[in-house]
């Protein structure tokens, strides 16, 4: 069974993001908490705009995250994060399995996306931040990781770009989890 935000219940089919409004504490030498934020705009634009899928993600603004949000959505934070683990994301609260259609699914109540609270060996300019940020986002909205060499497969094994951010197989994942009319 797919977990999933429920498209009925967000209005137009948009879920919304807000990005902790403390930022980061540690930024690489030119780097803006500005500069942070259009990239994780950016990267949750790329997923906005795949065609063949109905969801749509639109920026909330910037939260308290001491101020627990109930409506569906993502909450972006900056925190300490285990060794060897760049970012995070996923669901964080689920709903009962719903029924919509003869499909059965469990409805993402909220999801998070979570970056190191220090950035200052990971610029917001890099590629590596902003491919990261777009495939942490995909944990968000119910992707897992995948064998080939979309962004939602390893940073290792990863073969796509700043310029060409989705593979054929992440525009069918997106798309088969929020399918657009014209889909199938």
């Amino acid at each position: 069974i797919y977990e999933k935000f429920d498209l009925d219940a967000l209005p137009n089919g948009t879920l919304y993001y807000f990005v902790s409004e403390g930022g980061p504490e540690s930024l690489a030498a030119g780097d803006s908490f500005a500069s942070v934020l259009s990239e994780i705009r950016m990267a949750a634009k790329t997923w906005s705009g795949v065609p063949t899928s109905r969801l749509r993600l639109g920026f909330g603004g910037l939260s308290d995250p001491a101020t627990p949000q109930s409506s569906p959505g993502i909450d972006v934070v900056f925190d300490e994060l285990p060794p060897g683990l760049i970012a995070m994301g996923g669901p964080t609260t689920r709903a009962d399995a719903a029924q919509a259609g003869e499909e059965t699914f469990v409805p993402i109540i909220r999801s998070i996306l979570v970056l190191q609270k220090d950035l200052s060996q990971r610029p917001s300019y890099s590629d590596a931040f902003f491919m990261t940020a777009v495939h942490e986002l995909g944990h968000a909205l119910g992707l897992q990781h995948t064998m080939t060499s979309s962004v939602m497969s390893t940073q290792v094994t990863r073969a796509t770009t700043k310029s060409k951010p989705l593979a054929v197989d992440d525009i069918a994942g997106i798309s088969l989890l929020y399918p657009a009319a014209d889909f199938a």
